[in-house]
């Protein structure tokens, strides 16, 4: 596999399980790129090898947004650790001439774990939050009729999994107001408290 940043997205991929890369897969051609760049169609990817996939990626989306199409892929399918992993990688220059591009700062400013000015508790915290919140159901019914419709409740009850009902529950996110995620706050305290007492003590 070709030059650097190309390594970097091998490295990341072909550790994934195949499930996991199928999921990759699947996503990355769902996600909307920013102005000026073309989805990948899942039918140029599907029987394409992690080392194939990242040769793809670079070509397509040049040096520096590969990876950002690459982190933001991995969030949406739960690999949240391969993405720190690989912007890790990045900042701390163990591909040598890699620098870390500037468009991809604001990504890792994301995912440090310092709050960030503005931000609500639940949103500093999403990804734990996504990833560790077990039960789910009672945060559901709690908000159930004040910030979820009923619609949006029963879709996300009809998640296979803690991580994907929580990650639609913050799709839904952006319309709410100050009121609601408080609400979703004190929602989180009464059914998950313990975690929440972790993460406020970070």
């Amino acid at each position: 596999v070709g030059n650097a940043v190309t390594r970097l997205l091998w490295n990341t991929l072909k550790v994934l399980e195949e499930h996991d890369f199928q999921k990759f897969k699947r996503e990355l051609s769902k996600i909307q790129p920013k102005e000026g760049y073309e989805r990948i169609e899942l039918e140029s990817v599907a029987g394409l090898s992690p080392a194939a996939l990242a040769t793809l990626l670079y070509s397509h989306y040049g040096r520096s947004h590969c990876v950002e199409v690459t982190v933001e892929v991995l969030r949406a399918i739960g690999q949240v650790q391969q993405a720190e992993h690989l912007l890790d990688m990045l900042q701390t220059g163990e591909l040598g001439e890699v620098s870390l591009p500037q468009d991809l700062k604001a990504i890792t400013r994301a995912s440090d774990h310092s709050p960030i000015p503005g931000l609500h508790f639940v949103e500093q915290h999403r990804e734990q939050l996504i990833q560790r919140v077990t039960s789910v159901s009672p945060v559901l019914d709690q908000l159930y009729g004040h910030v979820l419709t009923n619609e949006q409740y029963q879709s996300i009850r009809g998640m296979p999994t803690p991580q994907e009902q929580m990650r639609l529950l913050y799709s839904f996110m952006p319309s709410w107001d100050v009121a609601c995620k408080d609400l979703f706050l004190d929602a989180l305290k009464k059914t998950n408290n313990h975690l929440l007492q972790d993460l406020q003590g970070q």
